[in-house]
């Protein structure tokens, strides 16, 4: 593994991605880069130089209003604040139901009964982006947008422990809330 990331380290270097400042504050590390890279959770590309990120993001609603993650706690104790429903990283090979299912089950804690994607809500979208979680390395986001319903979710604000399957990840608490947010408002 320490070549393989070693080898991350110098096509990082050979692109001028300056990571010198990686794994400080709200920036994720090169290891975390790795562990992306090596889950099938992203690619990377060339030219020019670009994370390729495929992200489900699910909207939840309950009357006008909308779940979404308000902050989360990182691992040595600063908090990042996001204001973004429920969203996880599509895997090589999975789809975007699937992914969903599985945001929800991680992020929220729901059984696969209580959840029922609406497809005709879906919407994708690309955007190029410098990556907050790797400064410097810009990060081509394809979003796959889907409304659900979720039975048995709490009407108050509340805290979860990041169930994250890969070791190390830097995010220990996500809190959610029900807010009216214009931009997941239907018109």
């Amino acid at each position: 593994m320490f070549n393989y990331i070693n080898e991350l380290l110098l096509w990082l270097h050979d692109h001028n991605i300056d990571t010198s400042f990686w794994g400080e504050g709200n920036a994720k590390s090169v290891v975390h880069l790795w562990d992306e890279i090596s889950s099938g959770e992203i690619s990377l590309l060339d030219d020019p130089p670009r994370r390729i990120v495929h992200v489900v993001q699910v909207v939840i609603r309950r009357d006008r209003l909308v779940l979404l993650e308000a902050e989360q706690v990182m691992e040595n104790g600063s908090h990042r604040f996001r204001n973004q429903p429920p969203s996880e990283k599509i895997k090589s090979g999975e789809s975007y139901q699937e992914a969903a299912s599985r945001c929800l089950q991680e992020e929220l804690g729901v059984t696969p009964e209580a959840i029922r994607l609406l497809p005709a809500t879906y919407c994708p979208r690309t955007e190029l982006l410098d990556s907050y979680s790797y400064p410097g390395l810009l990060t081509e986001y394809t979003f796959h947008m889907v409304e659900a319903e979720v039975a048995g979710l709490p009407r108050e604000p509340f805290w979860r422990g990041n169930e994250a399957v890969l070791l190390g990840d830097p995010v220990k608490r996500h809190r959610w809330e029900w807010r009216y947010d214009r931009s997941f408002v239907r018109v």
